[in-house]
């Protein structure tokens, strides 16, 4: 568990005590939102009074203006989506009543803290585990592909649900998200299927907002030193001197290898979590959800409007293509169930 989320569950515990106090400190999670709303403020103060005011040009001044704020419109438009987006918590049809779920923990070994250790069940309760969830799953229905480290379908006894294909418990949150890619806390919000393109746009805009901030500084840190002595409008080189550094840098490192990063996963159809511990596929030890290049792109930022905020996924979120590796005849067979045909497809060659 990282140290934040440590920090949200204790937040959480204090507000089922306290809920009015419990909630001011969940709500004072938003101050690094805050912060970096500022840090914006005081970047375009900046680059409106100094930086556009010593382009000796009026025109460009005027085009430097309206390519920076195009760039941040885009920008804190994919920012508002990732903030305001509503969490994609694994459906009801997956919960599972307090009956069966009695009988699952009655079955299971837990630790002194309750949370669950499935690797330390024997055969029998094992065995037990797979009935009752398999007996579950079909009685609604329910068909899935992953499965735990026993061969079984996978539980979170936290939310008490089946989880979904390519869902995890997000600790931070307090509930499973549906393609859980991580939790940002610098976002205060939980990064999955219901938000991720947005994600991914807020960091490319970002990034390009950064590069033209850099650029125009530039050029106006070149016109201060031609027009006026170092010693000089101080209050005008200042500033525009440790921005300049701080967004030279930053947009390279971490926030460009950060989106460079995440394109690479939208290309392979992985996730931060999954890159992490690679998802278990009943039927293929090697199977993954890569099914080419440009139809996992599609997946994650749909048909078209890639540049835009928008909802454009031609996914669900619940099912996913699989890409097929080894061949059945190799595969030992596990009896939990069967994989449907609108959840699989044939191996790629």
């Amino acid at each position: 568990m990282s140290w934040y989320s440590v920090i949200y569950t204790k937040a959480r515990n204090f507000r089922s005590q306290s809920p009015a106090l419990g909630t001011l400190l969940q709500w004072s999670f938003y101050v690094c939102v805050l912060i970096e709303l500022l840090l914006y403020s005081v970047s375009s103060f900046v680059y409106l009074m100094i930086t556009c005011q010593l382009i000796p040009n009026d025109i460009q001044a005027s085009i430097y203006m309206v390519v920076y704020f195009l760039i941040s419109f885009m920008m804190i438009w994919a920012y508002t989506r990732i903030l305001f987006a509503s969490p994609f918590r694994v459906p009801k049809e997956y919960e599972m009543d307090e009956t069966t779920d009695a009988k699952l923990r009655a079955v299971t070994p837990f630790n002194a803290q309750g949370r669950a250790m499935i690797k330390e069940s024997n055969e029998t309760q094992v065995a037990a585990q797979h009935r009752i969830m398999t007996e579950f799953a079909t009685a609604k229905g329910i068909i899935l592909v992953e499965v735990d480290e026993q061969g079984g379908l996978r539980y979170c006894y936290e939310c008490r649900v089946l989880k979904p294909d390519r869902s995890h418990h997000c600790s931070s949150c307090g509930f499973c998200a549906i393609r859980f890619d991580h939790h940002c806390p610098y976002l205060n919000s939980c990064v999955a299927a219901h938000n991720y393109k947005f994600f991914v746009l807020f960091l490319l805009y970002l990034v390009l907002w950064m590069l033209w901030n850099v650029i125009s500084g530039l050029q106006a840190i070149i016109q201060y030193f031609i027009k006026y002595s170092p010693s000089k409008h101080l209050d005008w080189i200042v500033p525009l001197c440790c921005l300049f550094v701080l967004q030279a840098v930053s947009f390279v490192w971490p926030l460009g290898e950060l989106l460079r990063y995440h394109w690479s996963l939208i290309s392979a159809n992985e996730t931060t979590c999954e890159q992490a511990k690679l998802p278990n596929i009943r039927g293929d030890p090697r199977a993954n959800y890569d099914v080419g290049r440009w139809k996992n792109i599609e997946i994650v930022m749909g048909w078209g409007l890639w540049l835009f905020p928008v909802r454009t996924s031609t996914s669900d979120g619940l099912h996913h293509p699989i890409n097929y590796v080894t061949p059945a005849a190799e595969v030992p067979q596990l009896h939990v169930g069967t994989v449907s045909e609108s959840t699989a497809t044939t191996p790629l060659p």
